[in-house]
């Protein structure tokens, strides 16, 4: 069985919004204007930790799972973060009107929330299952 490449994927994402993270933090430092720090909070919680998680139970544990629900995670994870922490933005910093930022919020929470869903319910059936003799 080849190694796949969704662990890759995991972290690199998580590498993208801790980088995005670190820089709006100091954007805010320099600024003294933190009216966006939960945005930025949810940012490094939902993007960097919480993919570099997934991405590492999928390294060590996850090989046994089928691709497409590595994709679905990753994909519903991914659409969650960026709709979410958009929407975030444009609501505390007052940037954009309710009919933009409202979906935003929906969508985003919507798929975060079916994103964890789908790595809950994958690690717990991970757990449950007879480990194979290869390991």
């Amino acid at each position: 069985m080849t190694a796949s490449r969704w662990p890759h994927a995991f972290f690199g994402a998580a590498a993208f919004y801790a980088m995005i993270g670190v820089s709006w933090g100091l954007a805010m430092s320099i600024s003294k204007d933190h009216s966006t720090y939960s945005a930025h909070a949810h940012l490094n919680l939902l993007g960097w930790i919480s993919m570099a998680l997934m991405g590492t139970f999928y390294a060590l544990l996850g090989q046994r799972v089928p691709n497409w629900v590595k994709i679905t995670n990753f994909t519903l994870s991914n659409v969650g973060v960026i709709c979410m922490i958009s929407g975030l933005y444009l609501y505390l910093g007052q940037k954009g009107p309710p009919s933009v930022f409202g979906p935003l919020l929906a969508v985003g929470g919507l798929s975060v929330v079916s994103g964890f869903f789908v790595f809950g319910l994958t690690a717990v059936t991970t757990a449950l299952r007879k480990p194979s003799l290869a390991a």
